[in-house]
């Protein structure tokens, strides 16, 4: 649940001698300009792959593409997606790796 913040700005003159009074209003803390809220760094898995940084390559990469119903693409989206998210190193380096394998791998259709 995100937290609500409370935005007070002063009033101020424009060029042209307009007076915009001063305003408070709530709204939801969305964190620093240019970082992404922690509540929204959550990767959510759309399939249950099984596939794990302690296995071997082949199967990974066969779990991962039958999670996947043999669409090599799809398998490959869902690897980067968690080379991307994730914290650990090894995690993130094999899973770049699979993903590199499907994509080298898929068919141009």
């Amino acid at each position: 649940m995100t937290e609500k913040i409370k935005v007070t700005r002063k009033s101020y003159t424009r060029k042209n001698g307009t007076v915009v009074k001063a305003a408070s209003y709530f709204t939801e803390d969305k964190g620093k300009p240019g970082k992404t809220p922690a509540a929204d760094k959550w990767y959510e898995h759309k399939v249950e792959m099984h596939w794990h940084k302690d296995q071997t390559t082949d199967v990974r990469r066969v779990n991962a593409l039958a999670a996947h119903k043999g669409d090599t693409l799809a398998a490959a989206r869902a690897l980067q997606a968690l080379a991307n998210v994730t914290t650990d190193t090894d995690t993130a380096r094999l899973a770049k790796k699979d993903a590199d394998y499907f994509f080298a791998n898929h068919e141009n259709r």
